[in-house]
C-alpha cells in the first residue's frame, strides 16, 4: 500500500510548532507501524524551530517538564506519551503521530510539521490521515516513510515498554509484528488499548504499505 502526503500549516493538539513556508512539502511514499515507547526525536529542545518540542511521559505516563531528561530506551526516564496514539473521526479520516523521514530533508524541516496522508492502495485506499511529525525513522533512506505510532504495532527492540510498566515483552505482541488480534489490545496497559485497536478497527491491520 502506497500513499500521497502533503505538508499542513496548521497547529496540532498539544504539540505547537512554527515552520516557514520553504519547508512545504508534497510526494509519496510508504508508510509502517511502530510503537517502541522510546523519547521521540522531536522531544529534544532545539530540534526545529518550533515553540516547545513534543511532550514526553514518565513510566506512569504522566507528562515531563525537562526537555533534556534522556530516552527510556537508553536508560533515562522519558517515554513515548500514549495519548500520541491514533484516533478515528469517522470510517475515513484519522489524526495521529508519526516517524518520519523525507529524502533530501533534514529532521529539523519536519519535526512536529502536520502531514495529510491518502492511502492509495490495499485495505485502506482512498482513506485520510492528518499526522504530525513526532519522531525520525533512519533505518530506511530510500524511499519517504511515515512510520505510524500505534500501540502494540510492533515489539520494543529494547523492550522499553516492558521495562515501562512492568509486564512481559510478549504483552506486546511478537517482534517486528506486535500483537496479533482486537481482542490481545486488551492485554495492553489501559492507556494503550484504544490506539491500538484502531488500527484494527480503522487500519484494517495494515503492516507495511
Amino acid at each position: 500500500m502506497a500513499f500521497a502526503f502533503a505538508y499542513l500549516a496548521l497547529l496540532f493538539l498539544s504539540l505547537p510548532f512554527t515552520l516557514a513556508a520553504e519547508n512545504e512539502k508534497s510526494g509519496s511514499g510508504r508508510a509502517e507501524r511502530y510503537w517502541d515507547c522510546c523519547k521521540p526525536d522531536c522531544a529534544w529542545k532545539g530540534k526545529a524551530d518550533f515553540d516547545h518540542p513534543v511532550f514526553t511521559c514518565d513510566k506512569d505516563n504522566k507528562a515531563l517538564t525537562d526537555t533534556n531528561a534522556g530516552s527510556s530506551c537508553g536508560g533515562g526516564p522519558s517515554h513515548l506519551c500514549a495519548d500520541q496514539s491514533p484516533w478515528a473521526i469517522n470510517d475515513t479520516f484519522s489524526y495521529g503521530f508519526a516517524g518520519l523521514y523525507l529524502m533530501e530533508h533534514p529532521s529539523d524541516t519536519w519535526c512536529c510539521a502536520c502531514y495529510e496522508i491518502t492511502f492509495t492502495s490495499g485495505a485502506v485506499k482512498g482513506k485520510k490521515m492528518v499526522v504530525q511529525a513526532h519522531n525520525s525513522g533512519f533505518d530506511v533512506l530510500t524511499t519517504n516513510k511515515f512510520a505510524l505510532a500505534i500501540p502494540g504495532g510492533n515489539t520494543s527492540y529494547a523492550g522499553t515498554c516492558a521495562k515501562q510498566f512492568g509486564v512481559s515483552n510478549s504483552t506486546f505482541g511478537k517482534e517486528d509484528e506486535g500483537v496479533g488480534s482486537k481482542e490481545e489490545c486488551d492485554n495492553l496497559p489501559e492507556p494503550m488499548r484504544e490506539g491500538c485497536k484502531w488500527r484494527f478497527d480503522w487500519f484494517k491491520n495494515e503492516s507495511r504499505p
